[in-house]
């Protein structure tokens, strides 16, 4: 009965005139109609799971996945626009409309959505935007102030120059009645009689313009022109009106004056004005460069800090292991060599943590072509011994990786700078392994690596449980921390953050997916 029924469904969803589409839990779409498939030219096989979105333009692939994303993680319903390749390999816009479903326990078993075409809207609000730009900047533009209301006396459109000429108040505005403001209009003028305005806007008078020149109580001349705006069949559709100020050459004459006089003060005290605003000047540079420094060698610190704790925790592991081999007549010459070698290494690692920070804070970098996936190796090899302790595997695109066996990955090349990338990646590394050294086995991490003509998306995800949701808004604020006041600083996901935005040119954010957290990083690939 109940395949009868699922059989049912996708006969009506295969006549309907929509696309119709479901997926599974994970987003992954699982169904399409025969409307769809039809569109699109292509087999259900080679549209479901992820595949069908090689048929959305490239440049809106983000905004949707993005979009998609944030409706599954809350499990909410989405709308989004996009671009879809017709079986022709034109473009055409469709509104894409999920809603998450659920079975009979309550449980949530994916979404089902529809698209409908709006190319057609598409170019109709295009072509009403750029008519109504074209329309405000031709008012913007006007050597007039310009007022309309409509038939019913409401504000219809204005520009700046009849704001600035009448000193508007803002109220006024926000107010749809335009009547309180012909009436303040009114209040401005020496003779209000003179302002034309006609009882109603909707009876068109005999004749359908009026002139009429009007003072202003604070000495300005105004013209003022009026007229209906009428269709084609003669209806109206409200007055307009066009102020000019004709008192333009006393208000020029008087500015001139102002000028001069601002002029011959300036040179009497011009010495002394330049003298006091040099020293001022300086006064404040100083202050600013001062706390300049003080900041970067803050955030040094506490990075460095950060960083270094772990290897200096390894180093005491290691003395101890050293003690403890000695007192129990164990310590030969293999294990001393492994012992030096290890500390070395650890010591390096700090040596290169300096450099590293410092070159982060010199102005002048280069950026260099590397491959992002034996960077990702390198990392892993310099934090593989504490992995290893907690029982910690790492797979890379899906492969699982170790630096003791050989690996045959392929490489994926951007051009930026490869210590600060690396940097990044060690630190949600390390905060990684710090959500699993309690999480129950198994323990993993796994990175994904995608890079299209523009963009390398570099995921990092977990099986430590996640991010509690009230809190992942907030993991990037500097000094915040999960951890107990001595584990950690929070300065290494903002350090992070600065890193990928300012230096990389990149986006970073957080999520939750499946048994943990999830990082991801879109980066340029650069020349």
């Amino acid at each position: 009965m109940r395949n009868d029924q699922q059989g049912d469904e996708f006969l009506i969803a295969d006549s309907a005139p929509v696309f119709i589409w479901t997926s599974d839990v994970h987003g992954e779409r699982c169904y399409f109609n025969r409307v769809w498939l039809d569109y699109t030219g292509r087999t259900l096989e080679e549209e479901r799971g992820g595949k069908w979105m090689e048929g959305i333009h490239p440049d809106d692939r983000v905004s949707y996945c993005e979009s998609f994303n944030a409706a599954l993680s809350g499990r909410t319903p989405f709308k989004a626009e996009y671009r879809l390749r017709r079986e022709d390999n034109v473009f055409r816009w469709v509104l894409d409309t999920g809603t998450p479903r659920y079975n009979g326990e309550g449980a949530f078993i994916g979404y089902i959505g529809s698209c409908v075409g709006i190319s057609e809207r598409k170019q109709m609000e295009a072509e009403l935007i750029r008519s109504n730009s074209m329309l405000k900047s031709q008012q913007e533009a006007s050597i007039d102030g310009i007022l309309f209301l409509d038939e019913h006396h409401n504000i219809s459109s204005f520009n700046s120059l009849f704001c600035e000429m009448w000193d508007i108040h803002v109220e006024l505005l926000d107010n749809k009645d335009g009547r309180p403001l012909l009436d303040f209009l009114k209040t401005r003028l020496e003779n209000p009689e003179d302002f034309i305005t006609d009882a109603d806007c909707a009876s068109a008078p005999e004749h359908n313009t009026n002139s009429a020149a009007l003072c202003v109580r604070d000495g300005r001349i105004f013209s003022q022109h009026s007229a209906y705006v009428t269709s084609q069949d003669g209806g109206n559709y409200g007055r307009i009106w066009f102020f000019r100020d004709i008192t333009w050459r006393t208000k020029m004459e008087n500015e001139l004056r102002q000028k001069t006089k601002s002029l011959e003060e300036l040179a009497a005290h011009l010495e002394q004005r330049v003298e006091q605003e040099v020293e001022q000047r300086i006064k404040q540079e100083k202050i600013l460069i001062q706390q300049a420094k003080m900041a970067s060698m803050g955030e040094m610190i506490e990075a460095i800090t950060h960083q270094w704790r772990q290897p200096l925790n390894s180093l005491c592991l290691i003395i101890q292991d050293l003690a403890d081999t000695f007192d129990n007549d164990e310590c030969d010459k293999s294990f001393m060599t492994d012992a030096v070698t290890d500390s070395m290494q650890q010591i390096d690692y700090m040596t290169k943590t300096i450099d590293d920070f410092r070159n982060y804070f010199k102005p002048a970098k280069t950026k260099e072509t590397f491959d992002t996936v034996q960077a990702v190796k390198e990392v892993l090899s310099i934090a593989w011994g504490q992995l290893k302790i907690h029982s910690i595997s790492t797979l890379i695109n899906g492969s699982s990786y170790d630096p003791n066996q050989p690996a045959d990955l392929a490489q994926i090349f951007v051009s930026t700078y490869k210590n600060e990338f690396k940097q990044v990646i060690l630190n949600i590394v390390n905060n990684a392994r710090d959500a699993l050294k309690t999480a129950p086995k198994p323990r993993e991490i796994s990175f994904g690596m995608l890079a299209d003509n523009a963009t390398l998306i570099t995921t990092i995800s977990d099986t430590g449980g996640g991010i509690p949701e009230n809190i992942l808004n907030k993991i990037f604020t500097p000094y915040f921390t999960t951890k107990e006041h001595d584990k950690g600083t929070g300065i290494g996901l903002y350090l992070s953050k600065m890193i990928v935005e300012n230096n990389l040119s990149g986006k970073i954010y957080a999520s939750n997916a499946k048994a943990g957290a999830c990082f991801t990083i879109e980066l340029p690939i650069g020349d």
